[in-house]
């Protein structure tokens, strides 16, 4: 069991500028969502236009930013962690990630060009929800680690 734990707190390593990295699935994450950095919640085409933005920025030193698929943001919910949410509620993720988040997480994956798939840190379900409405929406980016990174 202790060897277990210690692997679990190896998961994430605090990076420079912002990001958290996860070296076992080659990926870094931001350590604030998008309601953390811009202060405002935002429908899933403006948190594509906005990772856009961030891209262009280079935000952390990268220009590869996306949204999370639904696995990946899922990968964030682990009942082993507490961390708090933007309203004070308990939910299980991380605590390298900054506190006062969004419970709700906008993904990648999109159908009928019109839903999009959110994932919920609270309860840790998915749910499709109009990909044109603000509604509480937010997004942790993600990018891929690249080998020129020196990351890994």
């Amino acid at each position: 069991m202790t060897e277990e734990v210690a692997l679990d707190q190896t998961r994430f390593k605090e990076g420079e500028n912002g990001v958290v990295i996860e070296p076992s699935k080659g990926l870094v994450w931001m350590k604030y969502d998008t309601y953390q950095l811009s202060n405002k919640w935002m429908s899933w085409v403006q948190v594509r236009d906005y990772a856009e933005e961030l891209n262009q920025k280079k935000y952390g030193g990268y220009s590869n930013w996306r949204m999370p698929n639904t696995s990946e943001a899922r990968s964030l919910y682990d009942k082993k962690h507490s961390n708090k949410d933007h309203m004070g509620q308990q939910v299980p993720v991380d605590k390298i990630f900054t506190p006062g988040f969004s419970f709700l997480c906008w993904t990648s994956e999109v159908r009928n060009k019109v839903q999009a798939v959110r994932f919920g840190y609270r309860r840790g379900v998915t749910t499709f929800d109009d990909a044109y409405r603000t509604s509480r929406g937010a997004s942790r980016l993600v990018r891929d680690i690249l080998k020129e990174d020196g990351l890994l």
